[in-house]
């Protein structure tokens, strides 16, 4: 049997069950419902949350704003260990602290969307702490859809010109581009990724249909669609079957004096893509000036046969290991499950030699990713498996398998706190979100310390 993305496959069957009838109700702004994307606010004390949506048994998605500060009182500063507060108290059966999510959201700070709301991104437009805004995506109705970040009395609360039935506005919904309005957002947005080299642009892939979608940051009104590459991704290797779609993006580095060809010295994007239906990673980088997306050669990852593998997705998430000086590439395998270590060094005819140097087996399903980098100790990759709920937690100095934390049904996206050294991670079946410790020096490193729930 082949393995299908829980979300795209059921797409088509729920728009056919509940497009039409009875009116649905809203979506839930207080409390967490299909929780899927999460981020740290500005600030460090709040938690951006996105509620999926993905039975589309309400009217839409949202994304609702979480205050920790209850959190820090049931967690103690030393140990890590869980303490009874008005809204946290022990699970015997769950081996954890669980703490009530509808107390912890703000009122009156969460934002409708559309279904299927996904992963979040806060960029920054001037490099300060003075201006943020929160990026996401939603895949039902597809658009990308951005809001301003505005402080009220310590509190985040997102704009997006929001209608009164909650909705943003047009300006902040972006379905096509501003001034070319025949070029369309394609279907099935698979994730938003921003440029973490400091260019003004974010990425999308898209998980059918084989498009990659740029978003230039800085445009006259905000975000704003600029391009989209058809037939960017290579379609599966199987008989009867013709997926084609992405997942995942990652900044590479760039050294001046080792810089890839496809730079231009360092003057310009370079970019690796992860092939959801097949196993290779396609290069490209951005024409500046003309916000061009120019496809690259692809690397295929030879960790990955598809000749013997009978289930799809392949790929899911990748970053490098240091984002401002590493050139090491880690890249989740979903299936076989595993995450690759690649060598994406700069060889003298100025390609890059994509090599794997390194391979971990992880458990089922994987496809987030994110590195913990502590000041003391060694760097963690943190991996989540949507079939078994777990976080795999792979030390990047021995390349091993540290812990395997049991989390909640449907593990899924990772936002790290690493002011406190907190992982948080979407449970999205189980609408609830795990924090896990990520403090070498307490006795909850590597466990779950607490699981926010409905």
């Amino acid at each position: 049997m082949r393995y299908r993305s829980p979300w795209s496959s059921s797409t088509a069957l729920m728009l056919a069950l509940f497009g039409c009838g009875p009116q649905l109700p809203d979506a839930t702004l207080d409390d967490l419902r299909q929780p899927t994307g999460v981020a740290m606010a500005p600030g460090g004390e709040h938690l951006f949350v996105t509620n999926g949506n993905w039975d589309q048994r309400q009217a839409g998605g949202a994304v609702v704003v979480m205050d920790l500060a209850a959190l820090d009182l049931a967690l103690t500063a030393n140990d890590g260990s869980a303490e009874r507060t008005p809204i946290c108290a022990p699970d015997d059966e769950l081996g954890t602290l669980v703490c009530n999510a509808s107390r912890m959201i703000v009122p009156g700070a969460g934002v409708r969307l559309g279904s299927g709301a996904g992963n979040l991104v806060v960029d920054r437009p001037s490099g300060g702490e003075s201006l943020a805004r929160v990026l996401t995506i939603q895949r039902i109705e597809p658009a990308i859809v951005w809001f301003e970040v505005r402080m009220d009395d310590g509190v985040p609360r997102l704009d997006c010109g929001a209608d009164p039935d909650g909705g943003c506005d047009e300006v902040h919904t972006i379905t096509a581009a501003l001034e070319r309005p025949e070029l369309l957002l394609p279907g099935n947005p698979s994730r938003i990724a921003l440029d973490a080299q400091g260019y003004r642009y974010a990425y999308v892939p898209h998980l059918l249909g084989g498009a990659l979608s740029l978003v230039a940051l800085d445009g006259e009104f905000g975000p704003e669609l600029v391009d989209v590459t058809t037939e960017f991704y290579r379609v599966d290797p199987f008989d009867g079957t013709d997926f084609a779609g992405g997942f995942g993006v990652a900044s590479r580095p760039c050294d001046v004096t080792a810089a890839p060809t496809g730079s231009r010295d360092c003057t310009r994007p370079y970019l690796y893509a992860s092939q959801r239906f097949f196993p290779s990673l396609r290069r490209f980088s951005v024409a500046l000036g003309l916000d061009v997306v120019l496809p690259g050669d692809e690397s295929v990852v030879p960790a990955l046969n598809p000749e013997v593998v009978e289930s799809v997705p392949f790929m899911g998430d990748l970053t490098f290991e240091d984002p401002e000086r590493d050139d090491r590439l880690l890249v989740v395998q979903t299936t076989p499950g595993g995450l690759a270590r690649v060598d994406t060094s700069v060889s003298d005819d100025g390609d890059p030699f994509d090599d794997i140097v390194a391979v971990v087996p992880l458990c089922e399903q994987p496809n987030m990713l994110a590195v913990h980098r502590p000041e003391l100790g060694q760097a963690l990759a943190l991996v989540t498996c949507f079939g078994e709920g777990q976080l795999a937690v792979v030390g990047l100095d021995t390349f091993a398998v540290i812990a395997l934390v049991q989390l909640g049904d449907g593990a899924n996206e990772i936002a790290i706190d690493a002011a406190r050294q907190r992982a948080f991670v979407a449970n999205t079946r189980d609408d609830s979100i795990s924090v896990v410790g990520l403090d070498s020096t307490s006795t909850g490193y590597l466990r779950e310390l607490a699981r926010l729930r409905r």
